[in-house]
């Protein structure tokens, strides 16, 4: 007992000395990860500028009241404490975009509502909003609490293995032996009698086609139970469950699993389940069943009622004024609500204040009650309140471009020929077609009311590409051990089309030519070999450079959490693989030069920086380094019917994503029913760097002119916590002396030579280039003024 005292005081004295010690330096960051403390210094309200605060792994029980008063706080990480309770204060913390509080269990907390851990959170997958956290945990102590008892139950495997015959029975309904194949995904109720009380698992039926697999993603999440259906008839379970496995931990992390043996009574087959228990440890339970005799039916819902009953998230209570809002969004027979109808309704329940109506809104989307697609400024209007509905026009639309035998081309007018009007009006069919884009399923050609979906494309690759086989290729390969990640190529497809648009009819469904600069890259999918392989061929070494980079960045989003072996072919020694992880630890340590055994079983001498300068850029390596490099947030402002004219920049700011150079903000990240107005001139004041894509839309938007621009010249001229602000001419470089705000603008320095418009440049990626440069110029200058501080990947070790 004294040591553990001794310990504690201990932490608190050099918590003390760090907290001093930032103080004196006026520092952005305090690092008190790991330091076992049980108490954090009140001390800490004089860190008045602080912004990033690491406090993972400790034993806090609470939070002092001082953590209100530092008004500048961006991120909070709390994870893995003891807390009991949160402070009232924390509210005050506007300025908070992230805060992490997994492994505080006594909080009850949901995880769907906490999101990614500080380790798992990155751009492709943004942590949850500090406010909505905070909302939901606050409101149970105003309104009162009540669980929701809702779980979904997802139903997967391949095509004609009795799915929906097997919900059928699990719901007391007579399967029909004719069974027509689920088309897309049905939802529906089971009642759960579980010991806690009665929970309503919400069924999901997946269709089985493999072409629908790969959409499947929208849907699958964590903390559900998975049913893997199976059955024996074509003898091939090991190579089925091994495929459903890992699709299931790819985006069902540890959430359980039952193994259903189904059509048992017609075709009995066995398993080994020690070794697939092996393989997946959160599997429960494997049961036999046959839905036409009732073979194991009875077993089946005893043991969905006790794994139910196992999960803390079912029972969890929420605020009782949301309990209503869920109530009534459930008990509708619409498919789809406005967001402005959602508010309304919330407000007849008592729920007034409009951001507890966003929070919620999130809540119900976290738990799958209430899709809401909060980060799209096109899409965050619309509350979807079935599923299905969004299925039944996604699938729809594949379905009846499959049938036309066009390769994948979807015509615009072909909406109200494949979707019902009565279910799909038609100013919802934009609704649809950016739902496709979001999901990464189809995306629109060039100058056309045509859609392109890649899962539709033909099979056969559609010439040798010859010129990728010489001895002047850089190739690199990843290699999946265990599964594939559903949708690969497809998804990759779509994430990449701005560098294949040259060369349009070089996309097949398992592979596509890439350009970027001079360099081109032919990137495959080998089913048999379970792995993409990339080649690259022509321009200098940082065209192949930021090729490599491009295709790693989009490859390690649509990866998940699939195990991939990234590997590296040895110059001058054909089909000779070594692991790039490797090669870079080894460059880490300073190591020069290694061995390797070639294919021929002979030793070559690899120089290790040459070898990974060949597939990646020396600022890739160090972004992903225990010690990057600060990244900048940058904003970008642009009037919306920009938008398609401005999407070659994305391309550009991956890039320098990452290499580590920014943390990119536009307002397509806002949150459905918040007041976007303050959020966006919220986001502007928090940027380092502010780029302003300045074109005649720029010129006739009101919000623009008088909120948005004149906001950037503020900060781009203020004394203390200046921004830097980078003009970007789209379409003219006049400045209009009669309007003060462009007098302005024209003090700054433009992104291009001599102000030249972006759309003016022949070819324009030329242009896009040059903005490129600048953003890069600008991080570069900034980071030689900023005092030393922890860095992200750091603060992960403790």
């Amino acid at each position: 007992m004294a040591k553990r005292k001794l310990i504690s005081e201990a932490a608190y004295a050099e918590a003390i000395r760090r907290i001093e010690a930032c103080h004196k330096s006026d520092g952005l960051y305090l690092d008190l990860n790991g330091l076992a403390l049980s108490d954090l210094p009140p001390e800490i309200s004089k860190l008045s500028e602080l912004r990033i605060l690491y406090l993972k792994n400790n034993q806090l029980s609470t939070l002092p009241p001082e953590i209100g008063t530092l008004s500048r706080l961006q991120v909070l990480t709390l994870e893995r404490n003891r807390l009991r309770e949160l402070p009232e204060s924390l509210r005050r913390l506007k300025q908070l975009t992230l805060i992490t509080l997994h492994g505080n269990d006594a909080l009850e907390l949901p995880g769907e509502l906490l999101g990614p851990t500080w380790l798992e959170s990155h751009l492709s997958n943004p942590p949850a909003m500090p406010k909505a956290i905070l909302d939901y945990y606050f409101s149970r102590r105003l309104d009162g609490e009540a669980p929701m008892r809702e779980v979904r139950l997802l139903l997967v495997g391949r095509g004609r293995v009795g799915k929906t015959s097997l919900l059928k029975a699990l719901r007391g309904e007579k399967p029909d032996r004719g069974e027509k194949e689920t088309p897309g995904i049905t939802v529906q109720p089971l009642e759960l009698k579980c010991k806690e009380g009665i929970a309503t698992g919400h069924v999901w039926d997946f269709g089985g086609q493999e072409f629908l697999h790969g959409t499947h993603q929208i849907f699958l999440a964590e903390r559900c139970v998975y049913l893997l259906v199976l059955e024996g008839r074509n003898g091939n379970w090991e190579t089925e469950t091994d495929y459903w496995i890992r699709f299931i931990q790819s985006f069902g992390g540890d959430s359980p699993v039952i193994v259903v043996l189904t059509k048992y009574a017609e075709h009995p087959f066995s398993i080994d389940p020690v070794q697939l228990k092996e393989r997946c440890p959160q599997i429960v339970g494997f049961v036999e069943t046959d839905a036409f005799t009732r073979l194991g039916i009875a077993k089946l819902t005893t043991l969905l009622k006790q794994t139910v009953n196992e999960m803390p998230d079912v029972w969890l209570g929420v605020s009782k004024k949301w309990h209503k809002v869920k109530e009534q969004l459930t008990g509708m027979n619409k498919s789809f609500l406005e967001y402005g109808d959602y508010q309304k309704l919330c407000q007849k329940s008592g729920l007034d204040d409009a951001g507890h109506q966003d929070s919620l809104a999130q809540t119900l989307h976290r738990l799958g009650i209430a899709l809401n697609f909060r980060e799209h400024h096109r899409l965050r209007e619309t509350c979807v309140l079935k599923p299905e509905w969004v299925t039944d026009a996604i699938y729809g639309l594949i379905r009846y471009v499959q049938k036309k035998d066009c390769h994948g081309v979807m015509q615009r007018a072909w909406m109200p020929l494949a979707l019902k009007r009565a279910k799909y009006p038609l100013d919802k069919h934009d609704f649809v077609l950016e739902l496709m884009e979001k999901f990464e399923v189809a995306f629109q050609l060039d100058g056309t009311q045509t859609w392109l979906i890649p899962e539709l494309l033909r099979e056969e690759q559609p010439a040798e590409f010859k010129e990728f086989r010489g001895p002047k290729v850089q190739r690199l390969r990843f290699s999946y051990p265990e599964a594939m990640p559903p949708g690969l190529l497809p998804r990759f497809i779509v994430r990449t089309h701005e560098m294949s648009a040259v060369h349009p009819d070089w996309r097949w469904r398992s592979g596509v030519v890439l350009e970027w600069q001079q360099a081109q890259a032919l990137v495959r999918l080998n089913r048999l070999e379970r792995r993409t392989e990339v080649a690259v061929i022509g321009g200098s070494r940082d065209d192949q450079q930021g090729l490599f980079d491009l295709i790693r960045a989009h490859l390690t989003v649509l990866h998940g959490k699939v195990r991939v072996l990234e590997e590296i072919e040895l110059d001058g020694h054909p089909d000779t693989w070594v692991p790039a992880k490797k090669l870079r630890q080894l460059e880490t340590k300073g190591t020069r030069k290694t061995e390797e055994l070639t294919k021929e079983g002979e030793l070559a001498t690899v120089e290790v920086t040459q070898e990974l300068d060949g597939v990646e850029s020396p600022e890739a390596r160090v972004a992903k380094s225990a010690k990057p490099l600060p990244r900048m947030r940058l904003f970008v402002s642009y009037a919306h019917k920009d938008a398609k004219k401005i999407e070659p920049l994305s391309t550009h700011l991956t890039i320098l994503g990452e290499r580590g150079y920014i943390q990119t903000w536009d307002d397509t990240q806002l949150i459905a029913g918040e007041e976007w107005e303050d959020r966006i001139l919220e986001e502007l004041d928090r940027a380092d760097i502010i780029v302003l894509l300045y074109s005649t839309h720029s010129r006739a938007s009101k919000f623009i002119q008088n909120s948005e621009a004149p906001r950037a010249v503020v900060r781009a001229s203020a004394k203390k916590d200046k921004a830097t602000l980078i003009v970007v001419p789209l379409n003219r470089k006049d400045w209009d002396p009669n309007v003060a705000l462009e007098q302005e603008l024209k003090k700054f320095q433009a992104a291009t030579w001599n102000a030249k418009p972006i759309f003016d440049f022949k070819p324009q990626h030329e242009g896009w280039l040059e903005v490129e440069r600048s953003i890069r110029e600008a991080v570069e200058l900034r980071r030689k003024k900023l005092p030393s501080a922890p860095s992200r990947s750091g603060s992960r070790q403790g």
